[in-house]
Order: C-alpha cells, then sequence, then structure tokens
C-alpha cells in the first residue's frame, strides 16, 4: 500500500542519515546530555523543595497563569526551569562535543504535501508574527536540540528533554490533540517522519530513551 511504502521510504532515509554520525561521538553526547538532565532536575528541586521532590497533590496544584493567560500548574513551571537548566547545560556541552553541528530550539515548518520538515531561522519566526502570519506556523515543531551536518535542515538525530513532576515517573511523548494539524500522532512520530531522523527522550535518572 501507499502507507507502507511511505514508511519504508521513512525507514530507509532514516537508516541512511543515520551512519553521518560517528557511534562514539553520539554515545558521548548521550551522557552528556543525560547529566544535564540529572544535573538540571537536581538544581531545581534542591531551589524549590530541598531534599525531597515535590507530591502528586502539590504538582497539580495551579500557582498562576501562563503568557496565554491559561492555568499554570507546579508541574508546568518545574518543567519550564528545568528545561532552561538543560539547554543551557546543553549548549555548553555541545559546544565542546559537536561545534557548528547542533541547534537548540529549532523551528521546522512542515510541508503538508510532502511530509518534509523546512527549517526557519528565529528572524523568519520573529517576522512572520510581527506581520501578523503567525497561523502559518501552526504545525511547525520544535525540538528541543537537534544535532546536525553543520545545516539545521540534514537532521542526524533530535532531543527533547522530559522532566516528569513525581520522582520516578517516566513521561511519554506527548500526542497532538484533536484538530491539531498532526492530530493523534506522537512528537516522535512527527520528528522522525519530518525530519528523517531518530528523535529521543531524555529523562533524570533514566537517561536517554527511544
Amino acid at each position: 500500500s501507499a502507507a507502507q511504502r511511505t514508511a519504508l521510504h521513512v525507514a530507509s532515509a532514516i537508516r541512511a542519515t543515520s551512519l553521518a554520525i560517528h557511534a562514539t561521538l553520539e554515545l558521548r553526547i548521550r551522557e552528556a546530555l543525560s547529566q544535564c538532565a540529572d544535573e538540571a532536575r537536581s538544581t531545581v528541586m534542591l531551589r524549590h523543595f530541598r531534599d525531597r521532590g515535590p507530591t502528586r497533590e502539590e504538582c497539580t496544584e495551579v500557582i498562576g497563569v501562563n503568557d496565554k493567560g491559561e492555568p499554570l500548574t507546579r508541574a508546568m513551571q518545574l518543567g519550564n526551569e528545568q528545561h532552561e537548566e538543560a539547554l543551557r547545560c546543553a549548549a555548553a556541552r555541545l559546544e565542546e562535543l559537536k561545534p557548528g553541528g547542533f541547534a537548540l530550539l529549532p523551528r521546522y515548518l512542515i510541508n503538508p504535501q510532502t511530509g518534509r520538515a523546512h527549517f526557519i531561522s528565529r528572524q523568519q519566526v520573529k517576522a512572520l508574527l510581527a506581520q501578523g502570519r503567525g497561523a502559518e506556523l501552526l504545525g511547525s515543531i520544535e525540538p528541543d536540540i537537534v544535532l546536525h551536518t553543520g545545516t539545521p535542515q540534514q537532521v542526524q538525530r533530535a532531543f527533547d528533554f522530559k522532566f516528569p513532576c513525581v520522582n520516578g515517573v517516566e513521561t511519554p511523548w506527548r500526542r497532538y490533540p484533536e484538530g491539531h494539524p498532526h492530530q493523534y500522532a506522537s512528537q516522535k512520530e512527527v520528528y522522525e517522519s519530518s525530519l528523517r531522523a531518530l528523535a529521543f527522550r531524555v529523562l533524570p535518572r533514566l537517561g536517554v530513551l527511544p
């Protein structure tokens, strides 16, 4: 079927891209990102809870509103802070390990006809928003980190940090809601099919996971 042919094409494209990064370098990068997730978790939890983690009740507590005026839970706030810490750490480590070969929070538009991702710069994003054309960004993706060949258009790997609020919980990939351009698909599925590269989660204490 056409769907099977597309899946095979995606799989073969991912395999071909996978050859483009050295296994030893990838292992060192995975270890570095895992350490960044651990350090971010420790830093933020120490800041808020000293020698313990939050309870489920504390995680679901609404503590304010976000930029869109929507309820902001403690889990969201802690997740935001951990992401900031982890990305700062990742930037420093990747600058040592793969200078010029990574991007933090890159934005990609996805061609609805081909399903392929097209990198757009922060300046282009700002220009679209300034022109009132923000709707054109609907369905775009923004992985936390991509490894690339020297240009963000040629992605080798994608990583998303996932920070569970309660200790010991494995946070899954997010699924897009009904009505979204990628409805019902997971982030991993969309990342891998559009970027033609393998995508991984990075969790504190658990490391790099599929």
